[in-house]
């Protein structure tokens, strides 16, 4: 390669002379062949041969040509070959014909007759320029990345870890479509995002993956994905395996179209690089959620061991979770905020395994003893919960969800919004539940009546604002939030009731 300060020539440049005439051609293929590799074409349709099956650096060009001109051959250059660089001679050199030429990409243009030294003078500064060129994208792409890995690293959501893979690769690529599938269950690939130039598409129904351990069912499968996101015609396309430990796990593929410049190797190398880094991203992030999900599955389990002493309460925790969690929906928090009310909704009563039976079953008024051992489960959960780093954040809205806006509440008397907001919503959802629930000294209210009693509360047990949305809530979506009927039909339950199962 050639270095600016030494003029050491870039001996491992290839090179493509286009030139009809025979003696010009062959003066240049001696004259250049000294120091760089080079073929020969007599006109732009075999130059476009050569392009086709072979890599170039440089393509030097005549303008004056039969079959097809330089200034067609360069509009096909940009079109199809846009990582080659060009340079053109002319014997008619003017300054309309040097516009055409440098708008079409060409680095610079050579006025015939030919001189040796500004032949060879040129072609280097054209390799030369060629090379920083390369080096600031190569920059360029290695700061994009690490600006990517940064990113992603904060996150280990597969719906926010999508969006980063598309924002970075639009910026990128520019392509005109993209969309990112993934394996699940190792039978069947799931399309995680698409988009093109109209924004994000539709989801699809995942499709069954013949054989995983093939790789080309892969690319075929996420096709049909594809579906119709872009039209087929003239496309240009990158597509690659994203492989994590050895092992496929998805594809991503990307389109261009029209008048966009095709996938260069330079691109193709990076999205090769930035494969292996989103692979191990969303496997990570796969196995992340995974891991979620069965802690709470045991978490559930665990709710519902507690709810089952108590045939009436059976279903009760995550019933309350199910309008807690809408309830924060509603009123705006945060996924991660709600995601603790989640968590915090099943384990909300796990302090009453500290309850006696004959307390927590009791079907008459409890004393003044029993009610204060009673109000103990909220500091006795904690004492549960407090040893497990995964659920510490769970433990103020698990302490204060009886807390009363008035301060009349237990364990400490907390008043207004010094109860933590997750608490608040807990609280209506706790006893909204227990209302239109079933318990062996009273029989469930009706929805009307529990909303009433909510609203009398506004302001002095419940956050009046959180009781008008929850009461907006449950009227707009009650029927599909109530489901305590289906909860009762548990496995789990009938294991306790001592029915068989099938």
């Amino acid at each position: 390669m050639l270095d600016g300060s030494q003029g050491v020539p870039h001996t491992h440049a290839r090179l493509l002379i286009v030139e009809d005439d025979p003696n010009i051609r062959f003066f240049c293929q001696r004259l250049l062949g000294s120091q760089y590799h080079v073929n020969i074409a007599e006109n732009g349709v075999l130059a476009l041969e050569f392009l086709a099956e072979q890599t170039f650096d440089l393509v030097i060009t005549d303008i004056q040509m039969p079959m097809m001109s330089g200034i067609q051959l360069l509009k096909q250059i940009r079109e199809h070959h846009a990582e080659v660089d060009t340079l053109v001679m002319t014997a008619h050199a003017t300054v309309e014909t040097a516009r055409e030429a440098l708008k079409l990409g060409a680095l610079d243009y050579i006025a015939k007759p030919i001189d040796s030294e500004n032949l060879l003078r040129t072609v280097r500064t054209c390799l030369e320029l060629r090379r920083v060129r390369q080096e600031k994208e190569r920059l360029s792409d290695l700061v994009l990345m690490y600006q990517f890995s940064q990113t992603i690293a904060t996150t280990l959501a597969i719906e926010t870890q999508v969006e980063q893979i598309f924002e970075f690769l639009w910026r990128r690529y520019a392509p005109e479509s993209l969309v990112l599938s993934m394996i699940v269950d190792d039978q069947h690939l799931m399309r995680l995002g698409a988009r093109n130039s109209a924004g994000w598409q539709p989801d699809r129904p995942a499709l069954p993956l013949p054989d995983t351990r093939t790789l080309d069912t892969l690319p075929r499968t996420h096709m049909q994905l594809m579906g119709k996101v872009v039209p087929t015609e003239q496309i240009r396309f990158a597509g690659v395996v994203l492989r994590s430990h050895g092992r496929p796990i998805g594809y991503l593929h990307m389109e261009r179209h029209g008048e966009q410049p095709i996938f260069d190797q330079s691109e193709r190398r990076l999205l090769g690089i930035f494969a292996s880094q989103v692979a191990a991203s969303l496997d990570n992030a796969r196995l992340h959620q995974a891991l979620k999900e069965q802690n709470r599955q045991t978490i559930e389990a665990l709710a519902e061991a507690i709810d089952a002493r108590d045939t009436y309460t059976y279903g009760h925790s995550r019933q309350v979770t199910r309008y807690a969690v809408r309830l924060a929906q509603a009123v705006g928090l945060p996924p991660e905020r709600v995601a603790l009310i989640d968590y915090a909704g099943l384990l909300h009563d796990v302090g009453k395994i500290g309850i006696r039976d004959h307390i927590l079953l009791k079907p008459g008024k409890l004393t003044d003893e029993e009610m204060a051992m009673m109000q103990r489960h909220p500091q006795i959960g904690v004492k549960i919960i407090e040893g497990v780093c995964g659920l510490r954040e769970t433990l103020p809205i698990i302490e204060f969800h009886h807390e009363r806006w008035d301060g009349k509440g237990y364990p400490h008397g907390l008043a207004g919004e010094a109860i933590p907001l997750e608490a608040r919503i807990l609280a209506i959802a706790d006893a909204f539940e227990a209302m239109t629930a079933n318990r062996a000294y009273r029989p469930a209210m009706e929805t009307a009546q529990a909303l009433e009693i909510l609203a009398k509360g506004r302001g002095l047990q419940w956050d009046a604002q959180l009781v008008d949305q929850f009461i907006a809530l449950i009227e707009r979506e009650g029927d599909q939030l109530r489901n305590r009927e289906r909860l009762r039909q548990s496995p789990l339950n009938e294991i306790l009731e001592g029915k068989s199962i099938g």
